[in-house]
């Protein structure tokens, strides 16, 4: 079981670092290559585009084909996205090709992991081996990028075949090691997505998964706009307070969360979008580094508190048969809200600078009233 639940960390961590190690090189490679602006965000949502279309359909593949099968497959298309976007570093459609392939493996590999541990654990256990997942997600978008920038310093093709080579390590430690956890259904008999999954109570939860990130990554595509107008904020700064708050969140999670009994998630998720509102209303009054800083984490952790946790309860609502496809559709929600979250935010800073935090604090408290809705029902999680 160690051994198992050490490889699964690994690869939640190498799907978020995989994910934010291009952040630093794509604004380098446009810059080099003479293109449009238009383009670094184009690459970046291209990636979150395709993991949408995908998920649900990994998900609901290894309900009925096996964990195990569908996370290799994963891993090795994301070996691949890597190593073409090393490959083809200076052709700009094989960079959009390898972005779209990534994005639609990155759901194999999530949707798996995270199923695999609701197959291997109890409702009891669950908030635990969630809470190490959640600190691997933590601690891959705080390392991604700061890699991916140091390896670009060398070269912007090594950081991708690192990830690659990295990747088919994994792929044959998952193949020779890792166990089928899930006993699959004969044939493949449903080949659409049911998404009337929604309706149900656990559509509440899903909803919120939406929020939630398309929320707080609105907050990061605008934090620095808002900072440079209030504090001429720098780079290396704006670098330098992502990372505190990215360890704060990811020692939340592999400690404080990890411990949260079975029934008890409701207050700690309720506790957790109230702090997130509060930092929310705080940030358009910010005098300093200290204060942007203070705000930021308690984004972070407040977001923490609640996406863990919510992950943990969407899976002990299901069955295993159907887990994969709760899961696939968890992740797919959680792609949207990266995709319209920084349109909308960034949208918002037009009209205000002030405006998209307030909107945060807004629908910080609408997930709040879902997850009090969910629980006050009586739904056990």
């Amino acid at each position: 079981m160690k051994q198992v639940f050490s490889l699964l960390m690994g690869i939640q961590f190498l799907i978020y670092f995989g994910f934010s190690i291009v952040i630093p090189v794509i604004p380098a490679l446009i810059a080099d290559m003479n293109l449009s602006s238009f383009h670094m965000g184009l690459l970046l949502a291209i990636y979150s585009i395709a993991s949408f279309i995908a998920a649900p359909f990994w998900g609901q593949f290894s309900d009925n084909k096996g964990r195990k099968k569908v996370l290799l497959i994963g891993l090795i298309g994301f070996a691949v996205s890597f190593l073409t976007f090393g490959l083809f570093i200076d052709n700009l459609p094989m960079l959009y090709f390898s972005r779209i392939i990534g994005g639609l493996f990155s759901g194999a590999c999530f949707s798996t992991t995270t199923s695999i541990v609701a197959d291997l654990t109890t409702a009891e256990e669950r908030n635990r081996y969630m809470g190490l997942l959640g600190m691997m997600i933590g601690l891959g978008f705080i390392f991604g990028p700061a890699v991916g920038g140091l390896l670009a310093g060398v070269s912007y093709q090594l950081p991708y075949f690192i990830t690659a080579g990295i990747l088919i390590l994994i792929f044959l430690a998952v193949w020779t090691k890792l166990p089928e956890t899930h006993n699959s259904r004969s044939g493949f008999d449903d080949k659409r997505i049911d998404w009337s999954i929604v309706k149900q109570p656990v559509g509440l939860l899903l909803l919120c998964t939406f929020i939630v990130m398309m929320t707080m990554s609105g907050m990061e595509s605008s934090f620095q706009l808002l900072e440079i107008d209030r504090i001429n904020i720098t780079p290396s700064q704006m670098g330098m307070l992502f990372m505190i708050g990215g360890f704060v969140s990811a020692l939340l999670q592999g400690g404080y969360l990890r411990k949260v009994k079975h029934g008890s998630e409701r207050k700690v998720m309720v506790a957790g979008q109230i702090i997130t509102a509060i930092a929310f209303m705080m940030l358009p009054f910010t005098m300093n580094l200290v204060y942007a800083g203070l705000c930021l984490v308690l984004l972070m952790a407040g977001n923490a508190m609640v996406r863990t946790l919510l992950t943990s309860s969407i899976t002990k609502t299901t069955s295993a048969s159907h887990m994969g496809k709760l899961t696939g559709i968890t992740y797919s929600l959680d792609s949207l809200g990266r995709i319209i979250g920084p349109l909308v935010f960034t949208g918002l800073l037009t009209f205000n600078l002030s405006l998209p935090f307030y909107i945060g604090a807004v629908t910080s408290i609408l997930s709040l009233g879902l997850i009090y809705i969910y629980f006050s029902k009586g739904t056990v999680a």
